[in-house]
């Protein structure tokens, strides 16, 4: 709660675990659109935001 870098971290280590549940499951694309407005995005947020197709 609060740690948007912590959360971007976590979204990409999982990503790269399980990436169907990262890119289909509707709450996971909502947590990464909210970390990608949440400031600026690491590399692999802004990756996860294009592929689930969230605008930062």
């Amino acid at each position: 709660m609060g740690d948007l870098a912590g959360a971007g971290r976590v979204l990409v280590d999982a990503d790269g675990i399980a990436p169907a549940e990262v890119r289909w499951r509707p709450v996971a694309r909502t947590v990464i659109a909210e970390v990608a407005r949440g400031g600026p995005a690491g590399a692999g947020v802004a990756r996860l935001t294009t592929l689930v197709g969230r605008t930062r």
